[in-house]
């Protein structure tokens, strides 16, 4: 199965850190990762958020339909 597209057929958000993901403190740099697992009943698709200075799990969410509002909920609970 292919998950990604290669080489450019997929515009990218612009690189805000130029790939340095490490911050002088909490919460001034998170980063976030969105995947998949297919799973026997249904595909998974999960989000976490990641503080960059402690490198912890700030918020998460998963969900069987990939709408914004699941990704929305694991920045929310980042932010509380």
């Amino acid at each position: 199965m292919i998950t990604k597209l290669p080489g450019g057929q997929v515009g990218r958000a612009p690189d805000c850190l130029n790939r340095g993901f490490v911050a002088e403190a909490p919460n001034r740099c998170w980063v976030a990762d969105f995947t998949h697992a297919k799973t026997w009943s249904a595909t998974v698709y999960a989000v976490f958020v990641v503080d960059t200075f402690s490198r912890r799990i700030v918020g998460r969410s998963a969900a069987t339909v990939k709408e914004t509002v699941f990704v929305l909920d694991a920045l929310e609970m980042a932010i509380w």
